[in-house]
């Protein structure tokens, strides 16, 4: 019908019309328009329209509107919008007009679909429940030849980590998939063995890895960085038992470096208390030579006095104190009770004094008050 020219296009209107009677076919056919007859172009006047548009906004390309002529800017403004919005309202009309028959053609037929519509849900339901059954035969074919390799892998390896939802697929052929499965449970039990050979205390760690992600470099990676860890740790503790080991030497060093420095203390101090001792022994040994070489001179106190001529002047606060002492001990022979003369008989004796400072001075001062001569012994 695409080279008929009207005139035929409304004969087999016509016709078509007279076969109504005839049994309808299962065909979609147009008759009104046919398929030739739809409006290909909407004629409208175009080039008249659009010289008059261009001749009217040529006089407002230069235009320049100031504050005298302000109402003619919005009554130019005002012509303009009115040409659009009448433009506008022809365009709708057009458009309404043309979709009116399609928005009818359009609703006639979705209530045909809607008719097929209820036999193509019954038909695809037992369509999709006999193509899960011929899923489910496929599955389970695939999980028997899953059964027969596993062996001891099961729980390490469970069919559902083996399995794929592609091979379900009408193209995934049975043969394929069941070969798949099979190799990836041989790759599995390869893998372990591999880990099993570790001459390492982290194979174990490593094997969870494994199970987890079923991926022998991940495993690998895992064992190594623990034992790269340990290795580590084993530096470290090292390192610190050495540390541990040089500070306690040096301890060691020290205590006996205070050991030695407290026994020389201790020397020092046992040597000085002997010395002590020893001068201490040494005085009482010159005191009692000296009580017992006590001299009785009773030649008078010319005599004394030339005894005395070779006692020189103190010259040193020890000096003071030993002439002193030499006094002290000629009074304590003096008989108390003998009648007081005019000249008194006076003695020599030679000893030594030791005491503090202090009390040095104490004896000078005694020596003095009581008139004692004393002198520096030669």
């Amino acid at each position: 019908m695409a080279g008929r020219n009207k005139t035929a296009t409304e004969t087999v209107e016509a016709e078509v019309v007279n076969e109504v009677a005839q049994p309808a076919k299962m065909e979609f056919r147009l008759i009104n328009p046919t398929e030739d007859g739809f409006l290909r172009v909407i004629k409208w006047n175009k080039e008249e329209l659009e010289a008059a548009v261009r001749q009217k906004i040529a006089s407002y390309e230069n235009v320049v509107y100031t504050e005298d002529n302000m109402k003619q800017a919005k009554a130019d403004r005002a012509e303009l919008n009115k040409l659009t919005k009448a433009i506008e309202e022809r365009r709708k009309m057009v458009k309404k007009i043309i979709n009116e028959p399609y928005d009818v053609f359009e609703s006639e037929l979705k209530d045909i679909l809607a008719l097929i519509e209820k036999p193509v849900g019954i038909i695809d339901k037992q369509v999709k429940e006999f193509e899960d059954q011929q899923k489910e035969e496929k599955k389970k074919n695939i999980q028997k030849s899953y059964d027969e390799v596993i062996g001891d892998l099961t729980e390490v390896l469970p069919f559902e980590k083996v399995f794929d939802s592609r091979y379900l697929n009408q193209t995934y052929k049975l043969a394929t998939a069941q070969a798949e499965v099979k190799e990836k449970v041989e790759k599995v039990r390869t893998d372990l063995e591999t880990i099993d050979s570790l001459e390492s205390k982290y194979k174990l760690n490593a094997k969870d890895v494994y199970i987890k992600t079923l991926d022998l470099s991940k495993a690998l990676a895992e064992n190594k960085r623990l034992s790269d860890l340990e290795e580590k740790l084993e530096v470290e503790k090292r390192r610190k038992a050495e540390e541990e080991a040089e500070r306690k030497r040096l301890e060691e060093e020290r205590r006996k470096v205070e050991e030695e420095r407290a026994k020389v203390e201790e020397d020092k101090k046992k040597a000085l208390e002997d010395q002590r001792k020893a001068e201490q022994e040494a005085v009482f040994k010159q005191q009692e030579s000296v009580e017992e070489s006590v001299e009785i001179v009773s030649s008078g106190s010319e005599n004394v006095s030339e005894d005395m001529k070779s006692v020189s002047a103190p010259v040193s606060e020890m000096g003071k104190v030993i002439q002193s002492i030499e006094h002290q001990a000629y009074e304590a022979v003096v008989d108390p009770f003998a009648p007081k003369q005019v000249e008194k008989k006076r003695y020599r004796t030679k000893f030594c004094a030791v005491g503090t400072r202090e009390q040095l001075k104490k004896l000078i001062q005694f020596m003095k008050e009581n008139e004692i001569e004393y002198g520096r012994i030669e």
